[in-house]
């Protein structure tokens, strides 16, 4: 009988074949090395990631290692695993892991990268859920306390994500900008508002000024968990009578991105301030504030005066 993997489909190792000879000394090496032996090293590598970057290299490492015990070496059997993944989402994550997985493989020893052949997964859109100025006012309104209302300032504001309001300290609040510790730990400073800034002197007040402090803690004085951050965005949300899916601070986040557009922002200053590497990204903001962008053009487009004019022009030549 044949044995089947995680992924629900037959172990692709010993469908491969007699593999072509190997190019190297270190390939033969790694060829035959198991892949539990190179995911020690990899995630070695890859140990300055976030935590929950980390943690999800491991769960798809673990999948690699139980389909393909020894390196694969061709493309197809990796793309039959990937095909056999209960969702696109999870297809994607695979591949994403897979392919900076054997990107580094290919460099650390020298050896094939199939994944250079395999395109990523199409991910279908979703549509972003973001709040109007009138609900924004609403959610901060509810908010019961100082903390509160500067996870919701913050959020609403600079677009800080939930996993970076544990990271914050005292020695990251400048005048005009704050420093955060963002996705693949690299570190950049976005702008804040002067009422941003106020709440975070506010708190600061409050809970001691030392530069080293953490602004976000749990009861144990631990980092806020970003499970912490995002009760405290739903709950302000059911307070101010928001419903649906999606209560969390990433709803803020869309809702900075769509209500900047909408009031006139650039994608090029947006992108900067949410930090997203590709622009294709904050692109989707401008297509989210179309309905905005109609009801400015119904009211400042110049044809309406160049009508009246010219209506003008017609009366008095007849």
């Amino acid at each position: 009988m044949t044995k089947h993997s995680r992924l629900g489909v037959p172990n692709n190792h010993e469908r491969e074949g007699m593999a072509p000879s190997p190019t190297s000394l270190v390939e033969v090496g790694v060829l035959v090395m198991r892949i539990s032996k190179l995911t020690v090293k990899f995630l070695e590598a890859k140990a300055d990631l976030s935590p929950r970057t980390l943690e999800q290299y491991r769960w798809a490492m673990e999948v690699l290692e139980a389909e393909f015990p020894k390196m694969p070496k061709k493309p197809e059997p990796l793309r039959r695993a990937l095909n056999g993944a209960r969702t696109v989402w999870i297809r994607d994550a695979y591949w994403r892991v897979w392919t900076v997985f054997f990107h580094w493989s290919s460099r650390q020893y020298g050896t094939r990268n199939p994944m250079e052949l395999i395109q990523r997964p199409k991910i279908p859109d979703i549509e972003m859920r973001a709040l109007e100025p009138s609900q924004l006012a609403m959610v901060l309104a509810a908010a019961s306390d100082i903390r509160q209302t500067a996870i919701i300032a913050l959020a609403l504001d600079s677009g800080v994500r939930a996993s970076e309001f544990g990271h914050l300290k005292v020695l990251d609040i400048g005048t005009d900008t704050i420093g955060l510790w963002g996705k693949g730990n690299r570190q950049a400073r976005v702008p804040i508002s002067p009422e941003t800034r106020h709440l975070l002197q506010l708190l600061m007040d409050r809970d001691g000024s030392d530069q080293r402090s953490l602004l976000f803690t749990g009861n144990d004085g631990k980092p806020m968990s970003r499970f912490a951050v995002y009760r405290t965005v739903r709950r302000c949300m059911e307070r101010a009578g928001i419903q649906g899916p999606k209560l969390g601070p990433h709803t803020l986040r869309h809702s900075l991105g769509k209500n900047y557009i909408a009031h006139g922002g650039d994608a090029f200053s947006l992108q900067r301030i949410m930090r997203h590497r590709d622009i294709a990204t904050t692109q989707r903001y401008v297509n989210l504030a179309i309905h905005d962008v109609v009801e400015q053009h119904k009211q400042h487009s110049p044809l309406r005066d160049a009508i009246r004019g010219a209506q003008g022009v017609l009366i008095r030549s007849e």
